[in-house]
Formats: structure tokens, sequence, C-alpha cells
């Protein structure tokens, strides 16, 4: 006996209904309990309680004690122009991870200089944020900072383009499993958030010691995957004086990718709650109009969610709309932001 499928759909479509139904209304108990759970008052009384809930909804290796100084180890250098050198540089974050990355070091300044970690998104490279491959959305991002007198560190992700081709990107053609990582690592009790987020904090202990680094002038700029890893650094360090998020920052419940989301994370955390462990500290936020990734509207509703984190220091956050698509803005507001707050 067999039957057309279409007579069971509806039991089908019914469950699966059902399921975003129930999404939906956990959803509204979630935002309450969050609101009690990390209310403004709350997180600008005890901001480590929060930085340790943080660590401990990403996992390991941020749950880990200590953090151990690593060597950092130069395995090339050019002159990028005839005022900057360019490093390639590795720094074995854990046992053999070597946390690779650009470092940009201007060579006509005298004195210390305030460090920058200058953070790629999705499908891009160090590389790609000083210009050296194609042009693309960064807008040569770490060039320009190096310009400006900072020393800058642009890491690697496990974020490169693959192998398909793209307008304006550029393909590594070595496959990186970013996705079956995450399952792993979660599996393990980490994540690779909390795995990459620690080798950038590992960075900046290395960075910190060069002798031409000014280690109380540090700050961090990041566009799209870069501006969620800005947020979840700068959260957590509070050496990071500064912070530029591009491109990223909105609500969650939309933009609920693999590795945007933890265990019960709406019931703690959402991007308001992370960006106000940043606050008191000097934050910009900027997201374009135009962006073909993530929707501005859900960004100007969280951002009003934000704002009474900054309370005692409104002056310290500021919220750029531009009409650009997924980049910087035009007029490189963001980037005076974070060179006057350095």
């Amino acid at each position: 006996m067999s039957e057309d499928i279409h007579i069971s759909q509806k039991y089908r479509s019914a469950y699966e209904e059902g399921i975003r139904k129930l999404i939906d209304e956990r959803r509204i108990e979630a935002d309450e309990v969050r609101k009690a759970f990390a209310s403004p008052q709350g997180v600008a009384a005890q901001p480590e309680l929060y930085r340790n809930k943080l660590r401990q909804m990403l996992g390991w290796p941020l749950t880990k004690p200590t953090r151990e100084m690593n060597k950092l180890i130069v395995c090339e250098e050019k002159m990028l122009e005839p005022d900057i050198l360019m490093q390639r540089v590795q720094i074995e974050v854990l046992s053999g991870l070597p946390f690779y990355g650009i470092l940009l070091i201007p060579q006509n300044r005298e004195g210390k200089m305030p460090l920058v970690i200058s953070q790629h998104g999705g499908w891009g490279t160090p590389e790609q944020t000083a210009d050296l491959h194609t042009p693309n959305n960064y807008k040569g991002m770490s060039l320009r900072l190096a310009r400006e007198g900072c020393i800058v560190f642009a890491p690697q992700l496990l974020l490169w383009l693959e192998e398909e081709e793209m307008e304006g990107r550029v393909a590594y053609g070595l496959k990186h499993h970013r996705t079956q990582r995450e399952h792993e690592l979660r599996q393990l009790g980490g994540s690779i958030v909390a795995l990459e987020v620690y080798s950038i904090m590992c960075a900046i202990d290395c960075l910190s010691a060069l002798p031409q680094v000014d280690h109380t002038r540090i700050g961090m700029i990041g566009i799209s995957y870069g501006g969620f890893y800005t947020q979840m650094t700068a959260a957590l360090d509070t050496r990071i004086k500064a912070a530029v998020t591009n491109a990223f920052f909105n609500e969650r419940y939309r933009y609920c990718w693999h590795d945007f989301s933890w265990f019960g994370s709406a019931f703690q955390m959402l991007d308001a709650e992370i960006c106000g462990l940043i606050a008191p500290r000097p934050l910009c936020i900027h997201v374009g109009t135009n962006d073909k990734v993530f929707d501005y509207t859900g960004a100007v509703r969280e951002f009003e969610r934000l704002k009474p984190y900054f309370a005692n220091t409104p002056e310290n956050l500021h919220f750029i709309l531009s009409d650009v698509n997924h980049t910087l803005t035009d007029s490189g507001e963001e980037i005076e932001f974070l060179l006057n707050h350095l």
C-alpha cells in the first residue's frame, strides 16, 4: 500500500510550527530572566562576577585559571611602506597551537606607541586588512592605524575563504572546517570563540611587553566577525581601553548563528549585556544602513538596550549609522574615535 506524501504533511508542518512557537514563548521568558540576571546596575556593581559568567558561558580555555607568557616568534619581515615594518609572527598560545598574525610597526615614531588589535571578519585574513591582496571592505584598516602611529597586530582566525573565489575576496585553497571544530570543542567543554578570544588575550600578554608598546594604550577594532570578537575580547579583557565594533552589533535572536550562541545565553547575556561589560571604557558601534549581511534596524533596537549600561559615562558610548554596506565608514569616524581614546 502507498499513499500521496502530501496527506501527512500537515502533521509535520504542525510539529515544526509548534517548535517555533515554543522558541518564541521561551524567548519571552528568557528576556525577563536576563533583565534580572544582568541588569545595568548589577553589571556596574560587580563586573568581574559577570566577566566570569561570560567565561563560563564560552567555556575552555577561557576557564583556565592562568595563561602562560608565550614567546613571540618572528617568522618573516619586510618593509610594507617606507616607514612601516611588517612582521609575520606566531605565538604558541597553547601547546602545539601557533597563533598567527601580522604585526605592523611604524619606523618613524619615537617613544612608546599604542597597540591596536585589528581583527578581520568572515572570509578574511590579516593580509586583507592591510590591503596586501585585493581591494576589500576593510579599506586598509590595519595600514591606516599604523600610519597614525599605532603598533598593529592583525590576527588570523579560523575564518578565511576556503576555495570558491568571490567578488572582492581571495580564496586560499585551504580547508578549515570551522563548524566541525566548533562542535568538537563544545563536546570538550569549550568553543571556537573561547579558544580564539583566549588566543587574542595571549597575544596581548606577549605584545604589551614589547619595549616600544605603551601597555596603557591598547585598543581593538574589527569588522563583521571581527566586530564580534572585538565585543567579546573587550568585554573580558579590561586592558583594552577603547573598542570599535563595525557591522556586527545586533539582535542575537535574529542572527542566532552556530558560533554566536551558547547554552542558555539568552538567559544571561546577548549583545547589549556583553557590550555592557565594556563600560565605562569607550565603545564605538558602527552599522551601515545598506548592510547586506545584517539589518541595521536590529542594531538600533539593541543599542537602546545597551545605553543604560553607560548611564554614568554616556560620552564614552558612540553609535554611528552610515549609508555603507558591510564595511567601515567612508569618513573614518570610527578610526578617529579609537585614536582619540588612545
